[in-house]
């Protein structure tokens, strides 16, 4: 209330020098004109004072302000009543017992500078006060001074307008103090909020490390189990239990993006990307599954540009289609862009079983199946939609469904238009995964389930691995071979280690192998910086648990001579 009084007071300062210059104006040739300059020059030097208070306390902190605050309370005071006192003087000034004008004048003066600082002066009400008592008890001794019955009358009808405004400025006063008060609830409640939503997200992601942990071991040891088992009945309860791992994968994921999007961790990094690059992207993925599932995929070539964030504008679209060929029985989905203006609406068609007006708001919330009552899992978590709706609303993307039951329903975003950019390919992926027969590495993991069973996969697949859970022992492990570390091909760790983290363990081995080695890092929880920020140092970044197919493949390519033979390759 003190900081909002001073703040406040700048324009009352600004209007008192205008109303020091009408007054002077007024009172020339009425008044002596020593007084008069004396009055005005008084009356200057009050106001460049509580302006230049003004400013010392606009450069306070709270506490600093806090520790001075009966100070600055007194000097509030005091300025407001060397106010009210030149106010009265010019009061004095003005009064003529025999001039109804003067007297009128007299009275407008003191009704102008008193009424009008209500609404500046509520945050102090004893500042007021010091303001308004000089002004409202010299009005009216020289009404009553008069000798008359209206100047009797005219006293105290200045007294009751003084009454008056201090009942308005003590009701302005109470409202603002209730206004502040709610409004520090309001921030305590959402700190509270934040606080919580940040305590939910620490908590999903130190029990997703736990949670992968066995996951990404399971899902190692059922693509072993399957490889060794090929041709047997065993086989395909090995291929069961990959995808009950993957699934289990897909829901923790899910419930830690839903977490990142509520806790506000995620900033948009929007920049000008070609919608068609975006779909190449999409279309292969999605082309198989509708495949399988018996369904026609059709996509629309565009050659429009959109500004936004491009992985969240993909995550958005991916969620979509996931939906659109879930719920899709027969037909098919259509994926397609239209320009509508200085915008592109991006849609997904499908001609599944429609959503109901009724429900139409419904499906955006958590683990809301329509069609899905008996929650099989095959067929989603019932999150997707709130993932999307989410993004929409971090991204300013609008959503918007149109559906008619058993026709079908059409998901569209809207995103700013973008003008076209130099076209900037991604390197195309080598065509088939090459042997992996003698391939020597190095595997940092200090959880023994998912060592040994990452181990085994590897050495199925014919890699000779070198594991421990701490970078030192591995080292030494490597030393009594015979080209010890410079032998080493690859490298593989967990992020977080019993010893230090993934980072320091990749770097010691690297300055043992004496070359940049590429690496792989896991983790089952977030990492600290960005992917982008490791691939630059030749780490790759990957999430727990990591689908076997997805470790063969970064091995095929990020083994020596990968890179040359993808390149005869093409020259073929």
């Amino acid at each position: 209330m003190l900081r909002l009084f001073y703040a406040q007071s700048g324009v009352s300062l600004a209007a008192a020098l205008l109303l020091i210059v009408v007054h002077v104006g007024y009172a020339s040739g009425r008044v002596a004109e020593p007084w008069l300059a004396a009055w005005a020059a008084a009356f200057v030097a009050v106001v460049v004072l509580r302006w230049r208070w003004r400013q010392r306390v606009q450069k306070l902190d709270e506490a600093a302000l806090a520790r001075q605050a009966r100070a600055w309370r007194q000097r509030a005071v005091a300025g407001a009543a060397a106010t009210g006192v030149l106010w009265s003087a010019a009061l004095v000034m003005a009064f003529r017992h025999d001039e109804p004008a003067s007297q009128m004048y007299a009275a407008m003066l003191a009704c102008i500078t008193g009424v009008a600082s209500i609404n500046v002066m509520a945050p102090l009400p004893l500042a007021f006060l010091a303001l308004l008592l000089p002004l409202a008890s010299t009005l009216a001794a020289l009404f009553i001074g008069t000798g008359s019955w209206a100047g009797f009358y005219d006293g105290a009808l200045a007294l009751a307008g003084a009454a008056l405004a201090t009942s308005l400025l003590l009701r302005h006063t109470r409202l603002l103090q209730e206004s502040h008060a709610m409004r520090f609830e309001r921030e305590a409640l959402l700190a509270e909020t934040q606080a919580a939503r940040d305590a939910q997200a620490r908590f999903l992601a130190a029990a997703s490390h736990d949670l992968r942990q066995p996951v990404h071991a399971l899902g190692l040891l059922a693509a072993q189990a399957e490889t060794e088992l090929q041709g047997r009945r065993a086989a395909a309860t090995a291929a069961q239990m990959q995808g009950m791992a993957q699934a289990l994968d897909s829901l923790v994921e899910t419930l830690l993006d839903i977490s990142r999007l509520d806790s506000g961790n995620l900033v948009p990094q929007p920049r000008p990307l070609a919608l068609q690059a975006l779909f190449d992207r999409l279309a292969p993925e999605f082309a198989v599954l509708a495949e399988d599932r018996g369904l026609q995929w059709r996509l629309r070539p565009t050659p429009l540009w959109v500004h936004s964030d491009e992985a969240q504008l993909e995550r958005m679209l991916r969620n979509l289609l996931s939906n659109a060929l879930t719920h899709t029985a027969a037909g098919g989905v259509l994926l397609a862009a239209r320009r509508q203006s200085e915008a592109v609406r991006i849609a997904v068609w499908d001609t599944g079983p429609g959503i109901a007006p009724e429900h139409q708001r419904r499906i955006f919330d958590e683990f809301v199946q329509l069609q899905n009552p008996g929650r099989d899992r095959q067929r989603g978590h019932g999150l997707g939609l709130a993932i999307v709706a989410r993004l929409s609303r971090i991204l300013r993307h609008p959503v918007q469904l149109r559906s008619r039951p058993g026709r079908g329903s059409c998901f569209s975003i809207t995103v700013p238009l973008a003008a076209p950019q130099a076209n900037t390919g991604r390197p195309a992926m080598p065509a088939f995964a090459p042997p992996l027969q003698g391939l020597q590495l190095a595997l940092v993991e200090d959880d023994e389930a998912v060592r040994v069973a990452t181990v085994s996969l590897l050495s199925a697949w014919g890699c000779q691995v070198w594991a421990d859970e701490a970078v030192q022992p591995l080292l030494a492990q490597l030393a009594q071979q015979d080209h010890g570390a410079r032998g080493l091909a690859l490298l593989i760790s967990d992020w977080r280690l019993a010893e230090g983290d993934g980072l320091a363990a990749i770097a010691a081995l690297r300055a043992a192998a004496g070359r940049d080695l590429p690496a792989l890092l896991l983790s089952g929880e977030t990492l600290p910086m960005a992917p982008e920020t490791l691939a630059v140092q030749g780490i790759t970044a990957a999430r727990k648990p990591l689908p076997a197919a997805a470790l063969r493949a970064w091995l095929s390519a990020a083994r020596p001579g990968a890179v040359q033979e993808e390149a005869s390759e093409r020259q073929q």
